[in-house]
Order: structure tokens, then C-alpha cells, then sequence
């Protein structure tokens, strides 16, 4: 839903292994795409973990199998058995963890299999069914960054991509097409707004409000979004803001300024 934008939900992905370097290597492919991290070296401590918060807390867990002690097998055993619901996804070396391999496909312990070692396009692809943003990175391999935002330092202010690729039926591709085509046509929106309203024309600025509101909802801008809403909000009011109210008129020069300043940020966006 477009109120989404206001209060988006962000991907959790629960690290299960041993090793530090593994955790780091990881949590650097995640962080770069903007997911959140959270750590735990060994089973017990997943599970402790897993207990302190809700079920389906944790978009994924990517777990080891060759945990010390309690291993990644008995580990997603008591998990599922204390009612978490969270994908896991094994993480192993074929050739050290074969049985394990073989036992763990026998129960239907885990949803997919991450052979080590991985590089950063194998393991999106492998998790991108229960991470929005991995399925748009395995798409885009390299996000052109020739002055323009990042993909790992995307403003959510500027575009909210969680939101907008969940408002696309959680395809990537739809939004892309989407997005590209609302920078084309809205490039100078600010202007447009502009001329209709120093030509009195507000009802039609107000018309071109409300098709940009949902657009820019759908599309996750969020500053945008809020901008245009109080800006339509006015133009409803006002047949014709002249001279005689000065405190909207400098209203809508204030937000006609935050608009181009927010179609300026997204038309810098390569996607």
C-alpha cells in the first residue's frame, strides 16, 4: 500500500557461523544492498536469538551446517520445533558436509542450499526469492555510479526501493520500467507546475498533483509523495492564490522548490 512509504519494513537476515570471516564477507554483500544484519557465532546462540523475538522476525537465516557443537542440522531442528518460520538457507562446503548434505534434504530442513565458496552473484541469486533487493541486484549486476546514487547508499527518502518493488508485485523488472519511464516524463515537473499555477490555472495543477501523488507513491518517492500531497492540498483550496494570500503563495514556492529539488534526486538515480 502507498502508506507504506511512510513506515517501510526493512529486510533482517539472521548470520549463523563460526567463522568471523565468513560473517564479515556476508554481512559486506547484505550491508551493500542495504539489509540489515544480525550475528550469531554458534547454534545456541541463534537460538537464543530467534526466542527473543517474533516468529517470522527474520527474513532469512543463512545458517552453517558445520556449527561446533550443535550444528546447523540440530539447530534448524529446535528452531522449527520452537515455531520459527523464517526461510533458512544452509550454508556449506559439498565436499566436507556431504551426509550432512544428504540428511538435511531427507527432513526438508532447509529451503535452499548456498555451496561455499560463493561470489557476490551467486549468493543474490541464492537468496533473492526471500530478498527483495538481492533479486534487483542479481538483475543489475553494477549500478552505474557516474554522479549519481548509489545502489548501497540509496537515500529512502529519495526512493524507498522495498516499498516500491513490494507495490510491483515484488518484481524488479516492473519497477525499473516504471521508474524509468517517470523520470522521462517528469523530468520538468516542477516547471509544469510552475506556468499552471502562475497562469491561475490551480484546479489543473491540482489534477496534475493527484496523478503524480500516486504515482510517486507507487514508485516509493518518498519525499516526493509528501510533497505533492501538500502541495494538491493547497491548490484544492485555492481557485486562484494571488496577491492576497501571501502565506500560501509562499507556501507553494516553498514546496514548488522542494519538488525540483526532489525531481533533480531521482533523475540522478541510474537504474
Amino acid at each position: 500500500m502507498i502508506n507504506n512509504i511512510l513506515s517501510p519494513e526493512r529486510d533482517i537476515v539472521l548470520i549463523v557461523d563460526d567463522t568471523a570471516a565468513n560473517h564479515e564477507v556476508i554481512q559486506t554483500f547484505l550491508n551493500d544492498i542495504g539489509v540489515k544484519c544480525e550475528n550469531a557465532f554458534d547454534g545456541m546462540e541463534a537460538i537464543t536469538m530467534c526466542s527473543s523475538v517474533e516468529s517470522n522476525y527474520y527474513s532469512l537465516i543463512l545458517m552453517d551446517i558445520n556449527l561446533p557443537g550443535m550444528d546447523g542440522l540440530e539447530t534448524t531442528r529446535k528452531m522449527r520445533k520452537m515455531g520459527v518460520t523464517s526461510p533458512v538457507i544452509a550454508v556449506t562446503a559439498a565436499s566436507k558436509d556431504e551426509e550432512k548434505i544428504k540428511v538435511a534434504e531427507a527432513e526438508d530442513l532447509f529451503e535452499l542450499l548456498l555451496f561455499k565458496p560463493f561470489n557476490s552473484s551467486v549468493f543474490y541469486t541464492t537468496i533473492s526469492p526471500y530478498i527483495k533487493l538481492a533479486l534487483l541486484r542479481s538483475l543489475l549486476p553494477e549500478i552505474k555510479s557516474n554522479g549519481t546514487a548509489t545502489f548501497s547508499n540509496l537515500d529512502p527518502e529519495v526512493c524507498d526501493i522495498h516499498t516500491a518493488i513490494e507495490n510491483m508485485g515484488n518484481s524488479p523488472r516492473l519497477f525499473m520500467k516504471h521508474f524509468n519511464n517517470f523520470k522521462t516524463n517528469n523530468a520538468d515537473l516542477s516547471l509544469r507546475l510552475t506556468e499552471l499555477i502562475e497562469n491561475r490555472q490551480c484546479s489543473d495543477a491540482a489534477v496534475l498533483c493527484h496523478s503524480i501523488k500516486g504515482l510517486s507513491g507507487m514508485l516509493g518517492l518518498t519525499a516526493l509523495y509528501k510533497h505533492i500531497i501538500a502541495l494538491e492540498d493547497i491548490l484544492k483550496k485555492e481557485d486562484t492564490p494571488d496577491e492576497d494570500t501571501p502565506t500560501n503563495m509562499f507556501k507553494i514556492s516553498q514546496l514548488l522548490t522542494s519538488i525540483n529539488d526532489d525531481i533533480r534526486s531521482i533523475c540522478q538515480m541510474q537504474l
